[in-house]
């Protein structure tokens, strides 16, 4: 299927929930404010009502936490090599690690973001499974159970043909057994302002094949889509939604923006310009040289009331620098505090008199916080598998073998440095001096050549090991 691009749901004006899926949104009235506004800070956006928004601080600390998550993964399918069923997965998961920053950088900005995993089809025959991330303002939420989890969702495609507005509106419904039930609806519009009416789905080609109602004949358990939650309680109204990362600091990052409206107006009326009489700005009737308005400020006629002359007076007023930039970090220190970054990480903290103490905690903090987003990851990553599993079995694009997900995901997170060669070097020093690792692979590793077989292995012992008649001997000597 040709996936369209996905429309934004959360206004109404577009798309009328009860209209089109047959039941009201359930999301309430606060959380659709706040969704709107999370994006919205997330986005580009012009200056505006004493707002100046170049700081971008939404954008900056989504991909912050998104290059602290991800610095040093690694995943593996562990039985990749030893059946079909693991080679099949492990194709699922290389697709799934291509869009890992995408689906992680949506659900800090949205709190919540659904992975539907989509079939292709390669050229040899083979099917597999691609994400298509839906962030939570592409979706409606039209149902919960009594813990607050979501049973039915709706979420739209958009395409243009010929001038006109298709939208195929998607419901999922999820019943007590765990049977997934799916409904189609296709509507036509002259306009993308409104929903239009509905047509049959084979009015457009990509969705020929698709039946406006079917339920699968094996239970999901679940709406066949992976959800990934921000890991806090919402503290927007405290209902089952997900809030965005940077929620709890949206208040201080709205100071932030005014704070550098108000810098910027101080730089520009503080400028240095040169107060002259209006008369001197006019160029004369016979072409004298006027001067530069830019420059010599206009304060009204050549003489006062006491027709005392006034000439040029240089304005140059004392800027208020210090002031506006122990403010901002302030607020910085503030929203670091608040979503639990380390110090410096938007701040600067060497203008800060911080103790050690302070600045080691809150790198504590952030470790946590990555901690948190690493365990949503990695349970993301499990859903999502055991769904590609469930429905290639489904559709046949997988043999029908049990295949245990907690058993054959391989996830590592590193030691929270990116890489240390010397610390490397260190290690497989230790390892031959044990005896369980060969020289010559060692000093491959470490100077970057082929280790791997015996001539690999003569010409490391030739050019770094020429005391060496064999390789027994040299780990004899290293021991």
């Amino acid at each position: 299927m040709v996936i369209g691009a996905l429309k934004a749901l959360t206004d109404s004006s577009i798309i009328n929930t009860a209209q089109g899926f047959g039941a009201p949104d359930v999301t309430t009235s606060a959380m659709k404010d706040a969704i709107k506004e999370w994006f919205a800070a997330y986005f580009r956006q012009p200056p505006a009502h004493g707002q100046d928004p170049c700081m971008r601080l939404a954008y900056t600390i989504v991909h912050k936490l998104d290059k602290g998550v991800f610095a040093e993964y690694k995943s593996d399918i562990l039985d990749k090599e030893k059946t079909t069923k693991g080679a099949w997965m492990d194709a699922n998961l290389t697709q799934l690690d291509l869009a890992k920053s995408d689906i992680m950088q949506w659900m800090l900005v949205g709190g919540e973001v659904y992975v539907k995993p989509v079939p292709r089809t390669k050229a040899d025959g083979t099917t597999q499974f691609w994400p298509q991330v839906i962030r939570r303002n592409n979706v409606v939420i039209l149902a919960r159970d009594g813990d607050g989890r979501v049973t039915s969702i709706g979420s739209s495609e958009e395409s243009r043909r010929s001038g006109k507005y298709y939208t195929l509106l998607e419901k999922r419904t999820v019943d007590a057994a765990g049977y997934l039930t799916i409904e189609n609806k296709l509507f036509e519009s002259s306009s993308d302002a409104a929903l239009g009416t509905q047509v049959p789905l084979a009015t457009l080609g990509q969705y020929a094949e698709l039946p406006e109602w079917y339920t699968y004949p094996r239970p999901v358990y679940s709406l066949g889509l992976a959800v990934l939650r921000v890991p806090l309680v919402n503290c927007v109204d405290g209902s089952p939604d997900a809030v965005s990362v940077y929620e709890p600091a949206m208040q201080v990052i709205r100071n932030v923006d005014h704070m550098e409206h108000l810098h910027n107006k101080e730089f520009e009326l503080g400028r240095h310009r040169i107060v002259a009489p209006g008369e001197m700005l006019r160029s004369g009737p016979n072409g004298e040289r006027r001067l530069e308005d830019s420059v010599f400020e206009d304060i009204g006629p050549a003489y006062t009331n006491e027709q005392q002359r006034a000439g040029l007076t240089v304005f140059s007023p004392q800027l208020r620098q210090e002031a506006y930039e122990a403010r901002t970090q302030e607020y910085l220190r503030i929203v670091e505090n608040q979503i639990g970054l380390k110090r410096g990480l938007l701040s600067d903290a060497q203008e800060v008199e911080k103790t050690a103490f302070e600045i080691a905690s809150t790198a504590g903090d952030y470790n946590l916080s990555l901690q948190d987003l690493q365990s949503v990851w990695f349970d993301g990553v499990r859903d999502y598998l055991r769904i590609c599993d469930i429905l290639g079995q489904m559709y046949r694009y997988c043999d029908q073998s049990a295949w245990a997900v907690e058993e054959q995901l391989a996830i590592t997170w590193g030691n929270g440095v990116l890489y240390d060669p010397d610390k490397e070097w260190q290690q497989e020093c230790e390892l031959v001096r044990m005896g369980y690792l060969r020289p010559e692979i060692a000093l491959g590793h470490r100077y970057d050549m082929p280790c791997e077989t015996e001539e690999d292995w003569q010409k490391i012992r030739e050019k770094y090991m020429p005391d060496a008649n064999e390789p027994l001997n040299e780990v004899e000597r290293l021991r």
